[in-house]
């Protein structure tokens, strides 16, 4: 996030000024040396008129401006996934449970539960895949050690048991249905995951955006200390502070599946998942929820 959630908000902007000093300190040197070399040493030339400044800076927030609302999609896309998850997950097993013996239910809705942390762990880009085969048998989780896309195979898996049980008459046609339009439904959810996950937001929008940033952000002080005199300093550091603020916050919101404060809370939901799944199943253990904390690294800043 921007600034971590606290109600002091003293304690917030000394945050946001720590985490952005080498930047403020830039600003601050930088229109101070334009105001010494135009008012002290009587360097005029540096000086320049306002209109192309002006006219830079509008077209800078333009660029700002559409940057983050495509970063912004992207996040709530993102979010709006992850609720499907959590919405396919409690059908998929409320009807498992109705449709399915004891025994057999809990094997697939732990089996689905293994699916969601696979899910969460490869979006996450973690190596270790322990959070999700503990749902599974040791024998079971041998299957998916080589697989390139470990949530596809278990969930791969789960379509072939739910068939082998239609064949064996478990379950009837119908019910047959109704379960494979649920696993449907998370490869389509996974699919639109994955599509976030590999594609990259366009570097060119990033490049010329914080290319044109700097340079409005050098030739600013260039523009005001004609006029302003000492004023343009002050200005001139709230002006560029709050354009760097706009391309940072774009940065921070384009990438929401990564474990930023600012992104999807995927750990949360997936604790929410196993708590409603083990509560359908009657479990004798249901974990604690994981609070969605703004934390206080750097990342909660602007970083």
């Amino acid at each position: 996030m921007i600034i971590k959630f606290s109600n002091h908000l003293l304690e917030r902007w000394l945050s946001i000024i720590k985490v952005n000093i080498k930047e403020i300190l830039f600003f601050i040197v930088w229109s101070s040396l334009m105001y010494l070399f135009e008012h002290v040493m009587l360097w005029n030339w540096i000086s320049i008129p306002m209109t192309p400044v002006a006219l830079l800076g509008g077209g800078l927030a333009i660029f700002l401006g559409f940057r983050n609302n495509s970063a912004y999609d992207r996040w709530w896309e993102a979010r709006k996934l992850w609720g499907g998850i959590v919405n396919v997950s409690r059908t998929f097993s409320a009807n498992a449970i109705s449709f399915l013996p004891d025994k057999i239910n809990e094997a697939i809705v732990k089996r689905h539960l293994a699916y969601v942390y696979a899910l969460k762990i490869q979006q996450r880009e973690i190596s270790s895949y322990e959070e999700s085969f503990k749902f599974i048998s040791e024998s079971e989780s041998i299957l998916y050690l080589n697989k390139k896309n470990t949530a596809t195979a278990i969930l791969a898996k789960q379509s072939q048991v739910i068939t082998d049980l239609k064949r064996t008459g478990v379950i009837d046609a119908f019910e047959h249905k109704i379960l494979m339009e649920n696993i449907s439904s998370s490869f389509d959810l996974q699919g639109g995951l994955e599509r976030i996950l590999k594609t990259v937001f366009p570097f060119f929008y990033k490049y010329f955006t914080r290319t044109f940033l700097w340079l409005f952000m050098i030739v600013l002080p260039m523009s005001l200390v004609h006029e302003m005199g000492w004023q343009s300093i002050p200005l001139s550091v709230a002006i560029s502070f709050v354009y760097m603020v706009l391309d940072k916050i774009g940065d921070v919101t384009e990438n929401p599946l990564k474990g930023r404060s600012s992104g999807t809370p995927i750990s949360s939901i997936c604790r929410t998942i196993e708590i409603d799944l083990l509560q359908m199943l009657e479990s004798d253990f249901i974990p604690e929820p994981l609070p969605i904390k703004q934390t206080r690294h750097k990342s909660s800043y602007l970083d």
